[in-house]
Order: C-alpha cells, then structure tokens, then sequence
C-alpha cells in the first residue's frame, strides 16, 4: 500500500493533467533544445576523448574527428547558455503579463510579480559572462529559485492552481538536461572551464613521431649545409 501510495504521489507532482493541453505541450517542447544540447555534450565529450579513427569499423560510424568536436562543442555553449537565459527570462515576464491582466490593483501582488520579473533577467543574463560549468550551474540556482517563487504565487492565488505542479515537472526536466550536460564536460580534458586545455589534448602525438621537431631538425640541417657551400 505504502507502495502505491509513493507512485501516485510521484505522479501527481509531475502530473500535467490539470494545467492546459497549449502550455503543457509547448513547455515540454520548450525543453528539446536543453535535451538536445546536453546530449549531444555528452557525445562530443565521448568523440573527444576517443582516439580517432579507433580499430573498430563499427564505432569508426559514429565518431567524427576530434577538430569538428572541438568546433560543434564550441558552438553548443553559446547556444545551450543563451536559450537558457532567454527562458529565464520570459519565465519573469510571465508574471507581468499576468498582472496586466488583472482587473482589481492589489500592490502587494503587484510588486511581486513585477519584481520577479525584472529579477528573472538580472539572475539570467550575467551567466553568459561566466565559464560553462559555472553558467550551467547558475542558470540550474536560477530556475530552481523562480520555481520556488512560482509555487510562492501558486499558493496565494496569484498564478493558476495548475502552474506550481508545471514548473516543478518542466524544471525538473531542465535539471536533468543541465546535469547531464555538467557530468558531459567533466569528462572533457581536465574538466577546466571553457574546455581550456584541449588544445594540448588535440595537439597530443599519442606515441608518433613529432612532425614539428623533425621539421626543425631538417630546416636546421639545410642552413648549415647553406653555410658550409658558401664557404
């Protein structure tokens, strides 16, 4: 019994079933490009930590070289960090557009949803300025302090009954997302910020000969032959 009754609690809190099939469906999809994002992290962080081409003709399918990892990585951040402040964002401005659509004044609730709104973007936009695994994290305290001050509003009548149970389920989808992500690049060379330090993983010889010192060698050799015939 005490069973059934832990499953019907987990499906109530992350039960969709009461708020409108419009913003259930469109929040949901709202989350793809964090899910994309974080996955596509975790294999890149695969791919760059391979050695390519492997022994295998089978994995050789689904590896790409490591320069274009590098690159496709390089591009995720943007993207992953930017859509996330602009969500955070608009979850701020939701409360104004429903204040705007109050008839009775309440300042109180007025000062509230306000406030949360201006501080939506102040919490957000500062993260693109930091390294990724920090940003990440920011974002994630971010999302988890607006749902807390949604379930706030939710609670004293100053959002719909349903949207506290919504935000809950769509943050814990975008947690999952962004922890994927995190555990993706710890596996990235040292796990240093920014991906610093890959240049020496893409630079590394892995037992062949170094090309830039033979080089050196050989231009070194050609002078002093230079030398000896003007001699």
């Amino acid at each position: 019994a005490d069973h059934i009754n832990r499953q019907e609690t987990v499906k109530e809190t992350f039960s969709l079933a009461n708020a409108p099939n419009e913003p259930s469906w469109l929040g949901l999809a709202g989350t793809l490009p964090y899910l994309g994002t974080s996955l596509s992290t975790v294999y890149l962080s695969w791919v760059l930590n391979t050695p390519w081409p492997v022994s295998s003709s089978f994995v050789n399918k689904f590896l790409i070289s490591q320069e274009t990892a590098h690159q496709l990585m390089a591009t995720l951040e943007p993207i992953q960090l930017g859509y996330g402040a602009i969500i955070i964002s608009f979850l701020g401005a939701v409360h104004w557009g429903m204040e705007y659509a109050e008839k009775v004044a309440d300042p109180a609730r007025a000062r509230f949803r306000y406030g949360l709104g201006v501080m939506a973007p102040i919490m957000a936009w500062p993260t693109l300025f930091l390294p990724v695994p920090f940003a990440l994290t920011g974002q994630f305290a971010a999302f988890v302090a607006l749902y807390f001050a949604d379930a706030r509003a939710t609670v004293r009548g100053w959002a719909p009954a349903w949207y506290s149970t919504y935000r809950f389920a769509l943050t814990a989808v975008v947690g999952v997302a962004i922890a994927i992500s995190l555990i993706g690049r710890a596996k990235v060379g040292d796990a240093k910020p920014r991906l610093t330090g890959l240049s020496e993983k893409f630079h590394e010889h892995r037992g062949e000969e170094s090309y830039s010192e033979k080089w050196a060698e050989l231009e070194e050799k050609d002078a002093k032959k230079d030398d000896s015939e003007g001699k």
